[in-house]
């Protein structure tokens, strides 16, 4: 008939098939997670943490417990000194090896959700809940540098894909839901815990399973919680139990929840975009419905209420801590994307087209104002963050990038009618923009980001004037981190060291007891920082 679809191509349906999304997944997960140190921020801190458990802290690295990174368990840690182990010798540098570790653990989630969405959405959907997920703003970064909450994000996706198959096959289910809470727990502590036992509970199988097998399912569940049993009781018992123990309890305070809560709010509007919008519009025909599966529904609910209890209740409050939340409210949007009518889909694909277009735009407006000086009010900001910047190799980027925007806009007008189209474009969209920011924007990051060569216009003053120690901050931990691992100086935390480092924001005035041993300036005008090396003895307390 006049209105039936055409047919599809054969090389159509495999390359928007299995095939495809093995490749759009390789492009998000592996492109910019490899080929650059650690960044300062979360990047190089996760990292030392993970340098500690290589160097002999595999039990509780001490970065856990003395604010380099929030207090959360090792399993993210392991896993990255893992494939630091096995990949390094592969001639990787160590930081890129266990790099790989936030790749691999969103890749797990993916697969969770992807298998949690089969039977409540149906087969097509399965990939599906992995490309809404994979479009999700909040991993773009995250997954490209070392976060200890992609372990979380990936036991909270096990337990989901677990209460989908309570009923077809309860004895798994419950399985793997005491796993996502053994591994959760070495994830985050005690925190997570709330967020999983919704889920773990939802699974309870004693009713749905013969008295024979139950002995045998309550050894499995004993076995499986031994590993995190053994793991508290070994901590418990070390100098640095207490502190990590004491570092779980919740801040209940009004003044606290009520910060964080604002900030979680605030925060949601990137990290889960586009996954409440489609979960929450419009809430009642997402409610409403076949009344099919309304348990999962219930349940994914919950952990969103209890995810934003732990949010708001346990420091510190950044945006990754909203990591937590988006595996639920990914089947939640899954579920209210297959139930949209086609042209509010059709609507949807616009958006992302529009969404897309607007990141490309930045990232070339970015790459003009250095290269081109234009727009120049952007031009000069970009002066004054960086002035010694200079791009490099600024020809063959623009090209790479180009190359890519066509790609994509190939494949979006090629993609074939089919109720995952608007998923597709999405995460298309989503994937091929970041390769473009990485392209284009890659060496600003580097320069800015890096610390590196900071480091080694140190190393001469330190190692002469404090081959013991360097005191740093604690609210410049990555700094410490960037001293010990690019620089091999022992620094620490803690005051006592002959030498102090400092950095003086703005127009602080510069120390004038004579104590400065060495001093250098990043920025210009309202960015301007002063990083400066201290004599200890000689030195007044500075309030960076």
């Amino acid at each position: 008939m006049f209105f039936d679809p055409r047919p599809v191509p054969p090389w159509q349906r495999r390359l928007y098939g299995k095939w495809g999304l093995v490749a759009l997944l390789a492009a998000f997960l592996l492109v910019g997670t490899t080929g650059h140190d650690p960044w300062r921020g979360a990047d190089l801190r996760h990292f030392f943490a993970v340098w500690q458990v290589l160097q002999g802290e595999w039990l509780l690295p001490s970065a856990l417990i003395d604010g380099t990174v929030p207090a959360a368990g090792p399993l993210y840690y392991w896993v990255a000194a893992l494939l630091g182990l096995l990949l390094e010798p592969l001639g990787l540098a160590l930081h890129d090896a266990t790099r790989f570790a936030s790749p691999l653990l969103l890749l797990c989630t993916l697969l969770s959700l992807g298998a949690a969405a089969l039977p409540w959405c149906g087969k097509p959907w399965q990939a599906g809940a992995m490309l809404v997920g994979l479009g999700t703003l909040g991993w773009v970064l995250d997954a490209h540098q070392h976060q200890a909450l992609l372990a979380s994000a990936a036991a909270i996706g096990l337990a989901l894909a677990a209460v989908s198959r309570r009923e077809a096959q309860p004895a798994k289910a419950w399985i793997a839901a005491c796993i996502a809470m053994a591994a959760g727990f070495l994830a985050q502590g005690f925190a997570l815990l709330l967020v999983l036992s919704i889920p773990w509970l939802a699974t309870w199988p004693w009713p749905r399973i013969e008295a024979a097998r139950r002995l045998s399912l309550l050894m499995a569940t004993a076995l499986i919680f031994a590993l995190p049993a053994i793991w508290f009781v070994t901590v418990w018992r070390t100098a640095e139990g207490e502190a990590w123990f004491a570092l779980q309890a919740p801040q209940l305070s009004q003044e606290f929840i009520a910060s964080n809560l604002d900030d979680a709010w605030r925060d949601a509007a990137w990290v889960a975009w586009p996954l409440w919008l489609l979960a929450l519009w419009p809430l009642r025909r997402a409610v409403n419905g076949d009344g099919s599966n309304l348990r999962l529904l219930a349940v994914a609910w919950a952990m969103i209420a209890m995810g934003l209890v732990v949010v708001t209740a346990w420091p510190p409050s950044n945006p990754s801590d909203l990591l937590i939340l988006l595996p639920p409210l990914t089947l939640l949007a899954t579920e209210r994307l297959r139930r949209m009518p086609s042209g509010a889909r059709a609507a949807f694909s616009w958006f992302s087209a529009a969404t897309v277009l607007s990141l490309v735009v930045f990232a070339g407006l970015s790459w003009s104002a250095w290269n081109l000086d234009w727009p120049p009010g952007l031009a000069r900001h970009m002066v004054r963050v960086a002035p010694e910047f200079e791009m490099s190799g600024s020809l063959w980027r623009l090209g790479a990038a180009t190359a890519v925007l066509l790609t994509w806009f190939v494949l979006a007008v090629t993609t074939p009618p089919s109720p995952l189209r608007p998923a597709i474009h999405w995460a298309l969209g989503v994937t091929l923009a970041w390769v473009v920011l990485v392209l284009l924007l890659e060496p600003w990051f580097e320069h800015t980001r890096n610390l590196r060569p900071i480091v080694e216009q140190m190393q001469g003053t330190l190692r002469e004037r404090a081959p013991s120690c360097v005191s740093v901050p604690g609210r410049e931990a990555d700094v410490r981190a960037a001293l010990v691992y690019f620089g091999g100086i022992p620094a620490t935390l803690e005051d006592g060291c002959p030498v102090r480092f400092a950095r003086l924001r703005g127009q602080q005035p510069l120390p004038s007891d004579g104590s400065v041993l060495w001093s250098m300036t990043r920025g210009q005008g309202k960015r301007l920082e002063y990083w400066l090396l201290l004599d200890n003895e000689r030195a007044r307390p500075t309030h960076d």
